[in-house]
């Protein structure tokens, strides 16, 4: 009986220590996202030091990175990538990561910092860049390698609607082409509408000058990879490509990621 009781009594008394160094290291993490708020680089690093987890999770699975690049404070950004911050987090709610915030906020020396960790983002950068006529965001991007296919669809986007000539003079200083040049008639041939299984509907259109896909209220500017394949300007990982059977066109094959799926022409 004084085992058991004794056995008991150990179990509270660790039970309640474990409490205590939970609640301990929450105040930790807490404070940890304050002072990332507060953007106090040299408290993020004490409070590093005492062992708060950089990577702690709160509302909607943000850290203090997300806080940090929302609030431009590129010196707590530093110190807490430097301490093994991770920028390919999302949170729960937008799906958003750090560098989205910094992106939405024009943090452009945050958004450097970050396109250090995740390289991968570099076209998202670009094209937030060009879409904003923001100089310093596409100057940024273009510290990292940007595929030919992604340049030339910022070029495009770039001269389009509201010319940005500083940016055009970047790109085109980074490599940036124009796109393969596809006879109108070809374009032409191609104009109408396609209907796949589930339902999915693709109206492909000469408008303004421009060849565009619309599907459920979306409208995509394309631009020819090949006579027969199209991609959107700002989007990568989507394709477009025509089947043709002699002088018509029956069909189409659309692309998404790993995704495709086979589309009729409907005359």
């Amino acid at each position: 009986m004084k085992v058991r009781c004794g056995v008991a009594l150990l179990f509270v008394l660790l039970s309640g220590s474990l409490i205590l160094a939970q609640d301990a290291k929450q105040q930790l993490n807490d404070q940890l996202f304050e002072a990332a708020r507060a953007g106090d680089a040299a408290l993020v690093a004490s409070l590093l030091d005492k062992g708060a987890d950089v990577n702690a999770k709160f509302r909607y699975g943000t850290t203090a990175l997300f806080k940090a690049a929302e609030r431009g404070h590129a010196k707590v950004v530093k110190v807490l990538l430097d301490r093994g911050a991770d920028a390919t987090i999302r949170d729960t709610f937008y799906q958003a990561t750090a560098m989205t915030w910094a992106l939405d906020h024009d943090h452009a020396d945050v958004v450097a910092l970050l396109l250090d960790k995740v390289p991968d983002t570099a076209n998202d950068v670009l094209q937030s860049g060009v879409r904003e006529g923001n100089v310093e965001l596409v100057k940024v991007a273009l510290t990292k390698t940007i595929s030919a296919e992604n340049l030339t669809g910022a070029l495009l986007i770039a001269g389009a609607d509201q010319p940005k000539p500083e940016i055009v003079e970047l790109l085109k200083t980074a490599g940036a082409k124009p796109p393969l040049a596809v006879p109108a008639a070809t374009l032409q041939s191609y104009v109408g509408k396609y209907t796949g299984d589930g339902g999915l509907e693709i109206t492909v259109a000469m408008r303004d000058g421009n060849f565009v896909a619309s599907s459920q209220g979306q409208s995509f500017r394309l631009f020819a990879k090949d006579n027969t394949t199209f991609r959107p300007w700002a989007f990568e990982g989507i394709k477009f490509s025509f089947q043709v059977e002699g002088n018509k066109t029956t069909g189409m094959t659309f692309s998404q990621g790993p995704s495709v799926m086979k589309l009729k022409r409907v005359d």
